[in-house]
């Protein structure tokens, strides 16, 4: 199968890593949606737009699956695109399931913290599904904004991510027992967070998703390969991605989206 990835940006790279892992007998072509990021600061309505507009690109590209690298819009717009999806035979996945899937097999106390961007904090799709899975749960929403730039600029260990860790979650210390790594960003500050929260679980929705992703579409067969496409910048995306992806992407070419159109067309 060819399997569409998208993001706003370069976060996105690390589902597409574990896709790669999990999926090797498939196509994945990844659209980092450079010329808009980021999305975690738009409007529920910008982000629906947005994402239709790329996942249209993508089915017109040829994929027959559609993975939402990006929590801020699975959180706006999964639902959406799922219905448009389905009419088409083409399977939408996003981000925050699984990993709340993952949460719930993890934790001992029922006390979670969900770490994201503001705007998926403030969509509360998190909080929403550990709420039905998890009734009695106490759930701790932090938003950690200041993760996101430190991660493109590569600024991944010492003494200023350590400190904007501990700043953001720093009260958190002995109050919970498992934690969600709900931005595509935060993977790689693993250490550092387990540093500041000692013993508790870290989630990783990037892994959680490409698990789901081949439980569902099987791991294909021989060897797939690899596209990547942006809106812009396509230099600045294979420099920091390649702190992502674990690799320089490549290659790596320059698209115009459009508005949405065909299976994804908005009324």
């Amino acid at each position: 199968m060819r399997i569409g990835i998208f993001d706003s940006g370069i976060g996105g790279l690390t589902v597409h890593r574990e896709l790669a892992r999990a999926l090797p007998g498939h196509d994945l072509i990844y659209l980092g949606d450079t010329a808009r990021v980021p999305y975690g600061t738009r409007s529920p309505e910008t982000v629906i737009r947005y994402s239709f507009a790329v996942a249209s690109y993508l089915a017109e590209s040829g994929a027959e699956a559609v993975v939402i690298a990006c929590n801020t819009a699975t959180t706006h717009a999964l639902p959406a695109l799922e219905a448009a999806g389905h009419a088409a035979g083409i399977k939408v996945f996003g981000v925050v399931e699984p990993g709340v899937d993952a949460a719930v097999a993890a934790h001992h106390t029922g006390a979670i913290a969900v770490l994201g961007t503001e705007g998926t904090i403030r969509g509360q799709a998190y909080q929403k599904a550990l709420a039905k899975r998890l009734p009695a749960a106490s759930v701790a929403a932090v938003p950690c904004p200041l993760l996101v730039p430190l991660a493109e600029e590569g600024w991944l260990t010492g003494e200023v991510p350590t400190a904007v860790a501990e700043r953001y979650l720093g009260h958190l210390r002995g109050t919970i027992d498992t934690a969600i790594l709900g931005c595509t960003h935060y993977p790689l500050f693993k250490p550092v967070i387990a540093e500041v929260l000692p013993g508790v679980t870290l989630v990783d929705s990037a892994e959680s998703t490409a698990h789901a992703v081949r439980d569902a579409l099987g791991p294909g067969t021989g060897l797939g390969g690899q596209r990547f496409v942006v809106t812009d910048h396509i230099d600045r995306f294979q420099r920091v991605g390649e702190q992502f992806l674990g690799a320089r992407p490549d290659p790596v070419d320059w698209v115009d989206v459009g508005p949405p159109r065909g299976v994804f067309a908005l009324d």
